[in-house]
């Protein structure tokens, strides 16, 4: 997976650096990396609640609306799931109560025999379509748009988004993140959440970044570790992307022994790992050089890039972290390890095609150590958001995505329907279940 976040054309140029002054709630000495970016935000969304109360009446109802996407399915599969759900609503039908059955269940986006664009093969569904996928590990908002809400979906691959995410030091994955094996193993006993912040501006601002080497660079269909294993040269040169990280934020920073984060167990083959030198050669890579760097004036000065051990900014954990992070720390020191790594928290305003667990990965790299993300939240995108952003650009709207347990609780209803005659789903007076007046409280109608 690549979790790329996104942004919006319309970006306030030159970007510059702000270095906030520090307060109750924020470090000492804050080395926050921050970038303003005007981001348009859907005029519908400041009366979302009463223009989709109007849309009831305008069936089918055709809309965009965000879900907050639990860590493990892929994005894909949850709309599969809709697709069933929402073909039992009377939202989805016109108004004699006909279905209108999505088209693209047909004949796919290539044709009759091509694989369609939209979830399908549900009779009687509308059209469901997603705005930036998440990868299975990821959890947090996901887009969706139904019915002509698919043709409004491209806004929100351009936009910017928030993540928050968790790094766990001391080894380094082919993905970057633990769903796949330990591909490096460095020491972390030098890193401290000192050098972690200091290191947060050179990550920050406009970057050119290039994808996990050994998990999402292919070429010509085969992986780089392919071409190195039969020792032919790559077809063409790995390009960068130009991307911008509008802000990068130290969080928290868990000690060992009190966090739960493992490791992976899988490690890379030794044999893999031989050919790790000849594959960083092919990409014109050194060893220990990151995947993202600054995009600079060639012309200007280069400032002397400071080593690991010289760092020495002071940071305190501010006392709000602690709450903010305390899902992921709940109940977990009776499973710590105390021996083991420690673990940091970013927070980050992105644009779109960025590689965040390449910033995990980097960050650690630079620190001299190796690292690589255990918890992915995407908090906002776009308008749409979970909790209160942590930029200064707020949506009009926070927390408006409906929790996925909304939708599974109503999937597991529909289920038990249609196999015990003797139950059914409580409706208000118009016939609606909770999901639907959930649904209709969030959707922005088009």
């Amino acid at each position: 997976m690549s979790v790329q976040d996104d942004v919006s054309n319309n970006l306030v140029a030159p970007h510059t650096l702000v270095v906030d002054p520090p307060t109750n709630h924020q470090f000492q000495e804050k080395t926050v990396s921050k970038m303003s970016a005007v981001r348009p935000i859907h005029n519908a969304v400041r009366s979302v609640t009463s223009s989709a109360a109007a849309s009831a009446s305008a069936r089918p109802l055709s809309g965009i609306f965000g879900i907050n996407k639990p860590s493990g399915p892929t994005s894909m599969s949850l709309l599969d799931d809709l697709k069933p759900l929402f073909a039992t609503s009377p939202l989805f039908a016109d108004a004699d109560g006909n279905r209108v059955n999505d088209k693209s269940r047909k004949r796919g986006k290539f044709g009759a025999k091509g694989k369609a664009k939209w979830a399908g093969g549900v009779a009687g569904a509308p059209k469901i379509g997603q705005g930036g996928t998440l990868d299975p590990l990821a959890d947090g908002v996901l887009v969706i748009g139904v019915g002509n809400g698919t043709k409004h979906l491209q806004k929100y691959l351009d936009c910017t988004k928030e993540y928050r995410s968790t790094g766990l030091l001391g080894s380094a994955t082919t993905s970057y993140d633990s769903c796949d094996p330990i591909l490096t193993r460095k020491p972390f006993d030098h890193v401290t959440p000192q050098m972690i912040a200091h290191l947060l501006p050179r990550f920050t601002g406009a970057v050119l970044q290039i994808p996990p080497l050994y998990s999402a660079v292919r070429m010509d269909g085969k992986r780089l570790f392919e071409y190195a294993r039969e020792n032919l040269p790559l077809p063409r040169p790995i390009e960068a992307r130009r991307v911008t990280i509008h802000e990068l934020r130290l969080v928290d920073w868990l000690e060992p022994g009190k966090h739960a984060f493992k490791e992976p167990q899988r490690e890379v083959p030794p044999e893999d790992k031989a050919l790790v030198g000849r594959v960083l050669h092919m990409a014109g890579r050194k060893e220990g050089q990151t995947d993202t760097v600054k995009e600079v004036d060639a012309t200007a000065p280069q400032e002397p890039e400071e080593s690991a051990s010289t760092i020495t900014t002071s940071w305190q954990k501010s006392p709000t972290t602690a709450d903010a992070n305390s899902s992921a720390t709940e109940n977990s020191e009776s499973q710590a390890d105390p021996a083991g790594p420690p673990a940091f928290v970013l927070e980050m305003t992105v644009s779109s095609g960025t590689y965040v667990r390449s910033i995990v990965h980097d960050l650690a790299l630079a620190a001299g150590s190796a690292a690589h993300v255990q918890t992915l939240t995407r908090t906002r995108q776009g308008e749409w958001s979970i909790n209160t952003p942590s930029s200064d650009d707020k949506p009009s709207i926070n927390g408006n995505c409906i929790d996925w347990s909304v939708f599974a609780d109503a999937i597991a209803e529909m289920k038990r329907e249609a196999t015990d005659a003797q139950f059914k789903s409580a409706r208000d007076a118009e016939g609606l279940r909770a999901w639907e007046r959930q649904l209709l409280k969030v959707i922005v109608p088009v």
